[in-house]
């Protein structure tokens, strides 16, 4: 078994072992979105020379706590990082891979604020991210889970401000914005009226 098919595994397992404190839709996650980010992710690193395996052990693991927690717990990113470094040395990656993966892509996927990854893996795995967002039912699925208890021009200006943020700051790659600005005009249309 090589060093991605067993991070494969393990994060599967993971996903599988029905944690009582995830969030109840850790499955759905899992899925439709951490599945679509590894796929992204495994395509952007071709199209864009990164390194394919770390963009997919990256986009496999950039929100790996959902296993185990809510979303809304606030130790999940810091867990996210401290599962991900477990999990890349058990399976034997070397120091260096371990700190571009967790220290730049996991950390920085987000691109809050200045946040942004450095590497060329972090680029992709951020991208892949967004176009995971923008291009599938996230945002339905987010009005039903992921913002549980907001008012509706809560919700709203959640979307609209994480659209933004998705399109301009965490897309690295010109192609891909612009392959992706219908979708995110449509998004923006629906959550502004």
């Amino acid at each position: 078994m090589t060093r991605l098919e067993d991070i494969r595994q393990k994060v599967a397992e993971l996903y599988n072992s029905n944690n009582e404190n995830r969030d109840e839709y850790a499955d759905w996650l899992y899925v439709n979105h951490v599945l679509v980010v590894a796929s992204n992710a495994k395509e952007l690193a071709k199209r864009y020379q990164a390194n394919v395996e770390l963009a997919e052990v990256v986009a496999l693991l950039h929100d790996i706590a959902d296993c185990k927690m809510s979303r809304k717990n606030p130790d999940h990113e810091e867990e996210s990082l401290k599962i991900a470094r477990e999990l890349m040395t058990e399976t034997g990656y070397t120091s260096d891979e371990i700190k571009l993966a967790v220290d730049d892509a996991i950390r920085f996927h987000s691109c809050h604020g200045e946040d942004r990854p450095e590497s060329k893996e972090g680029l992709v795995l951020a991208t892949a991210d967004s176009l995971a967002h923008l291009k599938t039912d996230f945002y339905v699925f987010a009005t039903r889970e992921l913002r549980k208890g907001s008012t509706l021009e809560e919700f709203k200006d959640w979307v609209l401000e994480k659209i933004d943020r998705d399109l301009f700051h965490k897309i690295s790659f010109d192609d891909e914005r612009e392959n992706a600005r219908p979708d995110y005009e449509m998004i923006k249309n629906l959550f502004s009226r």
